[in-house]
This record gives C-alpha cells, sequence and structure tokens, in this order.
C-alpha cells in the first residue's frame, strides 16, 4: 500500500513537472531579459529619457528577432508572439520619432501583450 502511495506521488510529481515546463531554463532567461528591458522603458518614459527609450525599445527589438525568441513561435503561441513582435516594432518606431506619447501608449499594448501570452499559459497549466 505504501508503496503504491509513493509511485501514485512521485508519478503526479512527474506530471506537474511535465506540463509546468513550458518555460525552460533557454526562455526563462529570454523571459528575464526581456522583463529587465520593458522595465528599462517605463523607466525612460516616466523620466522622459529619449536616450534610454532608443537603446531599450532597440534590445527588446534585438530579443524579438534573436533565435532565443524563435523557440517561443508554437502555433498555441503564434498569436501572442505576433502581437508582441508587433508592439516592440511599433515601439522602436515611436522611440526613433522621439514620441513620447505614442511610445507610452505603445508601452502599455507591449505590457498587456505580455500579461494575456503569461495568463494564457498560467490557464493552460491550470487546465491540465
Amino acid at each position: 500500500m505504501t508503496i503504491r502511495i509513493a509511485g501514485l506521488a512521485l508519478g503526479c510529481l512527474l506530471l506537474a513537472g511535465a506540463v509546468s515546463s513550458a518555460q525552460t531554463p533557454r526562455t526563462g532567461g529570454v523571459m528575464r531579459e526581456k522583463l529587465g528591458h520593458a522595465q528599462k522603458v517605463l523607466e525612460a518614459l516616466t523620466t522622459s529619457n529619449q536616450t534610454l527609450l532608443m537603446r531599450e525599445s532597440e534590445a527588446l527589438s534585438r530579443i524579438a528577432a534573436s533565435p532565443r525568441w524563435a523557440e517561443l513561435r508554437t502555433p498555441e503561441l503564434r498569436g501572442y508572439t505576433d502581437n508582441f513582435l508587433k508592439a516592440v516594432a511599433d515601439l522602436d518606431a515611436a522611440a526613433k520619432r522621439r514620441d513620447l506619447d505614442a511610445a507610452a501608449v505603445i508601452y502599455s499594448t507591449l505590457t498587456t501583450t505580455c500579461y494575456q501570452c503569461h495568463k494564457h499559459l498560467k490557464d493552460t497549466r491550470i487546465a491540465k
């Protein structure tokens, strides 16, 4: 009986690990890097620092164009990643135009795309 319970517990742990491993160490690193640059964009917007805004929006563009980001372009996440890529491109364009007002609105869109994707992944894990 104890062996059966231990086996069941081990099976549940393995299953939970498989469900929650949607983020690999490599994609987790990309997400942390993305978060850091997004926080710097907010700093740039709130301090009207055009140079920082351009640098950080370009950094987000580089992440979005990197092979590491390509791993996240699964059929399940394609719509979310496409929305993020569009927001990053729009943010970069607003930064280059030095349009802080447009960049602030686009930043809101950018963070919403991140939230929606992460919420989808969380809800999917819970459902499983």
